[in-house]
């Protein structure tokens, strides 16, 4: 007889920020002079108001030729998250089995990010299992809970500490020159610009959250995934350089980024949340009818395609968070679905749904059900 798979519970979550945070009209009055009017309006049109970074001196660093000044590491922004998870969740810390990292950009490439925090974290049990999820870009959320899941369900004793840290605002390219919007620059020149957005766009936090079999938060559904729909959509956004392909790298490593994402991230995100919706505890006909829906924040355009295409107003409150986050964080990768839930705000009972989706190129998508009496971190 088939052992019934166990759906994750929310004991407890906590988010860690980088003091340093900079605005918008900040970076923008920084870039004066390195960028055309055209390319300050989309940059302003991005969502986002404001965002952390690990660097103390970041718009120095982007525009002024300035050498990093690192205010913390993101393994201590890591660590720091659990401790205050792990104290807001009050559960004896050798019942921890398993703890995730959860990263694509982590601090170093070895010892991995959950490796170095059992280096910082003597209080982890020295025996629980680890696991390294990186480079799973936007979608993390969703492999974190597939695995939980997995190891809960033979576990049902033990908890999982999950550990989401991100620190994206190093890796920018520096912009010294003059650059411009993608409708004034040729194929040749894209990429400039793409790395201008990624300065304004991306940007650093860590959350860590402790699930169970049991406990008095929500509990996370059966996740729906699509990777790769078809071949192309791997090269839609690609770090190409600094593995054994190409293991030189010159200045920052290369991001590149497809004009074909916000459509077919779109895409992704309506086809797992479709598949979602016919799974057996899924009470909800429609995404309308979720009663939070928590979508990754790859920008503005994209969230407004999506609520486009799940029959949604932007500003209705089912979508708030997605909207909020992106504006006061910026796109934090895996870290942007975990902020949505750490908000501190009250969810009603019911059902909501969680589409985590991102580069190489993939996408989960599951239910959240909030149990009677409502829940707030």
């Amino acid at each position: 007889m088939a052992t019934a798979t166990i759906d994750p519970q929310l004991i407890g979550i906590a988010t860690e920020l980088p003091r340093s945070v900079h605005s918008t009209e900040e970076l923008l009055a920084a870039g004066r002079g390195h960028l055309s009017d055209e390319l300050e309006t989309m940059l302003g049109s991005l969502g986002v108001e404001k965002r952390h970074s690990v660097l103390a001196n970041y718009p120095d660093v982007l525009f002024r030729g300035a050498e990093p000044e690192r205010g913390i590491a993101v393994v201590d922004l890591a660590v720091r998250a659990a401790r205050k998870c792990l104290a807001k969740a009050d559960i004896p810390v050798e019942t921890i089995g398993l703890v995730l990292g959860v990263s694509s950009s982590p601090g170093r490439l070895v010892p991995s990010l959950v490796c170095d925090m059992f280096a910082r974290m003597p209080e982890l049990p020295r025996t629980a299992q680890n696991l390294s999820i990186e480079y799973m870009g936007c979608s993390a959320m969703a492999k974190a809970v597939d695995t939980a899941r997995w190891y809960l369900t033979c576990h049902p004793g033990k908890r999982v500490l999950v550990c989401f840290a991100e620190a994206t605002t190093p890796l920018s390219p520096p912009l010294p020159g003059f650059y411009s919007h993608f409708s004034q620059v040729g194929l040749d020149e894209r990429q400039d610009t793409v790395n201008v957005m990624h300065g304004f766009l991306f940007a650093d936090a860590a959350v860590a959250m402790v699930l169970g079999a049991e406990g008095d938060g929500p509990s996370f559904g059966p996740v729906a995934n699509l990777t790769n729909d078809v071949p192309e959509d791997a090269e839609l956004g690609t770090v190409p350089d600094g593995g054994s392909d190409l293991p030189v790298v010159e200045g920052r490593r290369a991001y590149t980024l497809s004009p074909l994402v916000t459509p077919r991230g779109a895409f992704y995100a309506r086809e797992t949340v479709r598949m979602a919706l016919k799974e057996e505890s899924c009470e909800l006909a429609s995404p309308a009818d979720a009663s939070v829906l928590l979508m990754h924040t790859g920008s503005v355009r994209i969230l407004n395609a999506l609520c486009k295409g799940f029959g949604l107003d932007p500003d209705d409150q089912v979508v708030v968070s997605s909207y909020r986050v992106l504006r006061d964080y910026g796109n934090t990768l895996g870290c942007s679905v975990p902020l949505m839930l750490a908000e501190p705000v009250y969810r009603p009972a019911g059902q909501g749904i969680l589409v985590a989706f991102g580069l190489s190129f993939g996408c989960g998508a599951f239910t959240m059900t909030v149990p009677e009496g409502g829940w707030a971190p």
